[in-house]
Parts: C-alpha cells; sequence; structure tokens
C-alpha cells in the first residue's frame, strides 16, 4: 500500500528531521530543556501521523456510510 497522500509524506519528513535535529543535540550535549521541546515536537507530529494514518485506512463503522 502506497503513501500518497501529501499529509502522510509532509509528516514523515518532518519527523525524519526532527529526528536528525534531536541527534545532533545530543551529540552538541544540549540542555534538557531543549531536548525535551524537540521530544514533544516528534510526539506532537508522530500523534498528526497516527490521526492521519487512522482517517485514511480504519474501515468506517456501517451507520456511518449510510
Amino acid at each position: 500500500m502506497a503513501n500518497s497522500d501529501p499529509r502522510i509524506e509532509t509528516l514523515e519528513r518532518e519527523i525524519t528531521t526532527l529526528v536528525e535535529q534531536r541527534q545532533t543535540l545530543r551529540a552538541a550535549g544540549a540542555e534538557a530543556r531543549e531536548l525535551e521541546r524537540n521530544r514533544r515536537e516528534i510526539v506532537a507530529r508522530q500523534h498528526t501521523l497516527s490521526e492521519t494514518l487512522i482517517s485514511i485506512y480504519a474501515p468506517q463503522p456501517a451507520f456511518a456510510i449510510a
């Protein structure tokens, strides 16, 4: 199943960028506050990605189709 929805592609790119930023922050010995801000951004994007995937691929209840 291909992820052709641009929302998914955008969110995946954003998550990748944030993870790369996190690795850079850790390597540079960033403060806990910076790491926490980055972690929260990653979590927020992952949550949005999950909701987007569910809205696209989850079966719809029969009563919602009518």
